[in-house]
């Protein structure tokens, strides 16, 4: 903790600094009480010392060299208890500390020794444990960052979140790769990153530690925090931290070098992917999946010869590997033979090869009337799992298709294949509004769009009121039972269900009730 800290929040604010106040922001590492003639050779650099003077030299040089010594040593400065030895430190001595800057206290004497030092050791293991606690934290955040994490803006917004101040990554040359800061300043950012960089480059000899940099900014001085960012002895990134002045904390240097580590993991990753890509080809499925396909003529003509039409339907398959992230040489390889393996099953039902690959997932377009069932038999190891979307189509289509796998990823078992419809209406249930509006346009909603939507509707509704009792709610309704089985027929064909089976009873029920307070 800091000296003026202690004299803030500790029996240290009953003393009276009579020197050195401009640098009582010296930190202190312990507190050492010392009554001796050489105590030079007694102390250590951060501890603060209690004397009551009783050996203080008389002479005034002697004091003089005593306070210039115990300086350069490198104390945090020196509490003298008054008055009963000494009513007050020399004259000499409080000069002499004025001129070198060095910290001097008087404290009084009521005030015990022991109190000074319970109190601030108390504090300083208090603040140790908090640094450690913190530490705990960073360690875990940046490494759940650098699993979960899909670019360096995310490292950077987790960085940004723990230490409260912005964080970005650059290339070696100042331009960014990342920042957590908001859009519009990235521009302004990277214009002084790049003159910084171009005036101080980074080399393979830079400290291994952060180191800090100035920038002049509207008249005034800021200061950040550099690294560099290793990649099997390269440098590759810069992680640059914001500071609030000049000063600059061992957690937030700390925060740094694991964010280094993670982002050169991530960096090597992500060349790793690129080359996989690459060679595999998948630009054209991703951009589909992605919803960053751009409709002009040459690329729906690739997409044609690659067997992919706007017009058909198609559900999106999602196989989740059992591989840890980042994965390894041994992972990739084993995702490269689960990717032959698709291929290879796809060739033989005469289905298009659309995959696309992401870290430990890989993504399959398959067109409709093809089984899911079946691809996932053919190719199972028992420790993958597999999702299955809703039918889409179009452009459109796709990246809904790819959100409604993505929505299944915390729900995935080994060995299992899940299907969208299997978590919409939990997570209905659960007050997922998305869920609840989709539920609703899956059983409630093709009634509405059809010709005479409005009495089958009405049927529907008097069927879920009267637990799906027909003779009941054909009374209800004042129609014919052979009626109520026509429509029964027709809501059925409608909505591509049996109302035979209790679940989907249960659901339509559900759905029915959420439509109705939708619409009121």
């Amino acid at each position: 903790m800091k000296l003026d800290t202690a004299i803030r929040e500790t029996v240290l604010r009953e003393a009276e600094v009579v020197a050195g106040e401009e640098n009582l922001q010296r930190e202190i590492t312990w507190v050492h009480m010392v009554d001796h003639p050489d105590i030079v050779n007694w102390v250590k650099p951060g501890e603060l010392l209690l004397t009551t003077g009783y050996n203080w030299p008389n002479d005034a040089e002697t004091s003089r060299r005593l306070v210039r010594d115990l300086s350069q040593v490198g104390l945090a400065g020196v509490v003298l208890a008054v008055p009963h030895f000494r009513d007050h430190f020399p004259e000499e001595a409080i000069d002499e500390a004025r001129s070198v800057g060095f910290p001097l206290l008087e404290l009084p004497w009521a005030v015990q020794f022991s109190e000074v030092t319970h109190e601030i050791l108390a504090k300083i293991i208090n603040f140790q444990a908090q640094i450690i606690e913190r530490s705990e934290q960073l360690h875990r955040a940046l490494t759940n960052a650098a699993v979960t994490a899909s670019s360096l803006s995310d490292i950077a917004i987790t960085l940004r979140k723990l230490v409260g101040r912005e964080v970005s990554f650059t290339n070696v040359s100042g331009e960014l790769l990342g920042t957590s800061a908001p859009e519009p300043e990235a521009q302004a950012l990277e214009a002084q990153f790049v003159a910084s960089l171009s005036e101080s480059p980074v080399n393979s000899s830079d400290s291994p530690r952060p180191t800090r940099v100035s920038f002049k900014l509207a008249g005034r001085a800021v200061y950040r925090l550099r690294l560099s960012v290793r990649l099997h002895d390269s440098l590759v990134a810069v992680i640059w931290l914001d500071l609030e002045g000049a000063e600059v904390d061992e957690l937030d240097a700390r925060a740094m070098e694991h964010a280094s580590v993670v982002a050169a993991l991530h960096l090597m990753h992500q060349q790793q992917l690129a080359q996989q890509e690459d060679r595999l080809g998948y630009a054209l499925v991703a951009g589909l999946l992605d919803g960053e396909f751009t409709a002009t003529p040459s690329a729906l003509e690739r997409a044609r010869v690659c067997g992919w039409s706007q017009t058909n339907q198609y559900r999106i398959c999602l196989v989740l590997l059992d591989e840890p992230i980042p994965l390894t040489t041994e992972g990739l390889n084993r995702r490269e033979r689960w990717v032959e393996a698709l291929k290879h099953q796809l060739r033989v039902t005469e289905q298009p090869e659309l995959l696309a690959i992401w870290l430990n997932q890989i993504k399959v377009i398959l067109p409709a009337e093809a089984s899911p069932e079946a691809l996932w038999e053919s190719v199972t190891d028992q420790r993958a799992a597999i999702a299955v979307s809703r039918v889409h189509s179009g452009i459109e289509g796709m990246a809904t298709g790819s959100k409604d796998v993505d929505a299944l990823l915390p729900t995935l078992r080994p060995g299992r294949l899940h299907r969208f419809d299997e978590i919409l209406f939990p997570r209905a249930l659960l007050g997922d509004a998305n869920a609840r509006d989709m539920l609703i346009e899956r059983l409630v909603t093709p009634l509405v769009s059809r010709p005479r939507g409005e009495s089958l509707l009405e049927t529907l509704c008097t069927l879920a009121d009267e637990g799906f009792q027909l003779v009941n709610a054909a009374r209800s309704l004042g129609i014919h039972i052979s009626t109520m089985r026509y429509r029964l027929e027709r809501i059925e064909e409608i909505l591509k269900v049996t109302l035979e089976d209790p679940k989907i009873r249960f659901q339509v029920q559900v759905a029915m009730a959420l439509y109705r307070l939708r619409e009121d």
